[in-house]
């Protein structure tokens, strides 16, 4: 997963770098073993996006700029072509907005 880019990410790492410096974080309890991220407990939008059976927006997208690409690749006639190529093109764009927001909003 891609790091949120956020104005003060580069102020709280310097900040954690200084104090660890002066070891701060000496001998605290786990030193030195992996962190244990829990599946256990979902944030509240993914436990009620699961119960529901909603997939985010760039999962769709993604899919139907799959399901069209093959509909292309199997595509004879000019004209059907380029109706699905317009249809393409804009799902792309929607995609690639979808996708930056994801960036830069999480």
């Amino acid at each position: 997963m891609n790091a949120i880019n956020h104005p003060l990410n580069l102020t709280i790492d310097l900040y954690l770098q200084r104090m660890e410096k002066r070891g701060a974080f000496r001998e605290l309890p786990g030193e030195g073993e992996p962190v244990e991220l829990s599946k256990d407990t979902p944030s509240v939008i993914n436990r009620m996006m699961a119960e529901a059976d909603v997939k985010p927006a760039a999962v769709v997208l993604y899919r139907k700029q799959t399901d069209l690409r093959a509909r292309l690749t199997a595509c004879m006639d000019p004209a059907e072509c380029k109706v699905i190529q317009r249809e393409l093109a804009d799902l792309q764009t929607r995609l690639a907005i979808e996708l930056e927001s994801l960036n830069r909003f999480g």
